[in-house]
């Protein structure tokens, strides 16, 4: 058995059978597509961007997890502003006719811009908008960080099933990185971590058989 994820240091687990997300989001995104050199993971609760070699070990990452701002909760947090669901979030961004700036890189007082903007009369699809496309330019920023985007490109985590996230990554991505970087975005995007966490219980597995 291999534990992952914020809770995995209150599992009664040893401690070689313990491995963080950035660990296990890179082994599963490799499984899936061997030729991956960069996975972005933006989940629920932080946004990871990590490099692998061909064997998917970790090479170097940056992560944003100080701040909701970025990811899912973030997300989560514009949703209850809105009073919608979280599955109206990216199929209403996608109406919109432009992207409104939001200044704010703090959630609680991209909040208040958004209730500002409401009440100047701007559309909330152009807001959505906004506010998803600056989502992505932080975690594109994290990507620079860590060493920009090499070979193949895996997008990962619950915010992959988003549309406009994914809308945004995909044009970013390229724009930044040439329109010959392959990007991968899978349906179970969201359960590469739990993948990976499989993957190295197996390896674990085989190891002690032999």
């Amino acid at each position: 058995m291999v534990g992952t994820g914020y809770g995995r240091a209150l599992l009664p687990f040893p401690e070689d059978s313990i491995k963080s997300e950035i660990l296990c989001h890179a082994f599963g995104a490799h499984a899936v597509f061997p030729d991956t050199r960069t996975v972005l993971d933006i989940g629920g609760q932080d946004t990871k961007a990590i490099q692998v070699d061909k064997y998917g070990l970790v090479t170097s990452f940056n992560m944003n997890d100080r701040c909701a701002a970025g990811c899912g909760r973030y997300l989560g947090y514009i949703a209850d502003e809105f009073s919608i669901s979280l599955n109206e979030l990216g199929p209403e961004a996608l109406e919109a006719e432009k992207e409104v700036v939001i200044c704010s890189t703090c959630t609680v007082f991209a909040g208040a811009e958004v209730r500002e903007l409401l009440n100047v009369g701007e559309k909330r699809s152009n807001i959505l908008a906004g506010l998803h496309k600056s989502i992505v330019m932080r975690a594109m920023s994290l990507i620079a960080r860590s060493g920009g985007v090499k070979n193949e490109f895996t997008f990962t985590g619950g915010v992959a099933r988003n549309q406009a996230v994914l809308k945004y990554v995909s044009q970013m991505v390229t724009d930044s990185y040439g329109s010959d970087i392959k990007i991968n975005i899978h349906t179970d995007s969201i359960f590469m971590g739990a993948l990976g966490g499989a993957m190295f219980a197996r390896r674990a597995s085989l190891k002690n058989n032999n």
